[in-house]
């Protein structure tokens, strides 16, 4: 009886380990806007798909959405718009910056400056974000003899460039990967690259643009393992953008693979903890402030904005 005592327990030990290694670790979501938040974190996307569950939307409209409902452990989002909403009360925090200085004019005439762009009618996407800051202090620093009239009717970049394909003489405000896209489908295409400007008007060398913020509730050890990631899949982007491209394009990227490979190096992606961004994130949130308060909630936000890290 004891020796049956003893070989029952030995089966039941066994049967719980089988059922505690087995049990599968519950994936953490991730939200992530198309263009070049989603090609700096597509090594995880497809090398750690058993761990993350990763949807990518276009247009602010879903990232509202998403830090309102709390539908996911991770957003990826402008700076400031996390920053806006943070104000509100939203429960997600800021563990660092994804992406940086990303803001093209492109235009089918010569353009040399900003100067060149006097009168003209612009499209733009992100009123109320990165793009409509940065547009709208840019031309604040030039005296224009007839300002340009910025036109934000577009919801997302990939919206904006759709405008500008519609109209030959119009000029669009975008970001890469859509600028590369536009060079290999436009032969005489002008490109004017806005963060050149921005550093030369603010002596800022950067502006942040999408941030990675995490739910409050999220495990410490699953943030960890997050920024772990993210930094690797960042370093795989900038050391071999032809092995991204490939995995955008088994991933059905909306670009092809030839624009993503050489989008990348000129999309500034570069994932920093706030550990090591933050002076240059207080410098940008400091100069909302100063020129576009509502774009940031009219304040400041405080220390509980940034996920504690040590």
């Amino acid at each position: 009886m004891k020796k049956f005592t003893i070989f029952l327990t030995l089966i039941l030990l066994g049967l719980l380990s089988c059922t505690n290694s087995d049990t599968p670790k519950e994936s953490m979501t991730v939200l992530v806007p198309n263009g070049t938040p989603s090609i700096a974190q597509a090594y995880i996307e497809h090398e750690e798909s058993s761990s993350y569950i990763i949807d990518r939307v276009s247009g602010p409209q879903s990232l509202v959405a998403a830090f309102t409902s709390q539908s996911h452990d991770i957003i990826i989002a402008p700076v400031n718009l996390g920053a806006n909403l943070y104000q509100k009360g939203i429960d997600y925090q800021l563990v660092g910056v994804l992406t940086w200085s990303n803001l093209q004019v492109i235009s089918r005439f010569e353009i040399n400056d900003l100067l060149t762009l006097s009168g003209k009618n612009i499209i733009a996407y992100g009123q109320g974000s990165t793009p409509e800051m940065i547009i709208d202090f840019l031309i604040s620093q030039y005296n224009f003899q007839d300002e340009p009239i910025i036109s934000y009717q577009a919801s997302s970049v990939q919206e904006a460039y759709t405008f500008f394909l519609q109209d030959e003489e119009s000029i669009a405000i975008v970001s890469e990967p859509i600028s590369s896209q536009a060079k290999t489908m436009i032969d005489d295409l002008y490109v004017l690259d806005l963060a050149a400007i921005w550093t030369e008007q603010t002596k800022l060398d950067l502006f942040p643009q999408a941030g990675v913020f995490v739910k409050k509730s999220l495990e410490t050890s699953k943030v960890l393992q997050y920024i772990e990631d993210i930094e690797i899949a960042t370093n795989k982007a900038n050391d071999n953008p032809s092995l991204i491209a490939n995995y955008c394009e088994s991933l059905d990227y909306p670009f092809e693979k030839i624009v993503i490979e050489s989008s990348i190096k000129l999309s500034q992606i570069d994932f920093q903890s706030h550990l090591h961004s933050r002076d240059i994130i207080n410098e940008y949130l400091n100069l909302i402030i100063d020129f576009k308060s509502e774009l940031i909630g009219n304040q400041l936000p405080d220390n509980d904005f940034y996920y504690p890290l040590s």
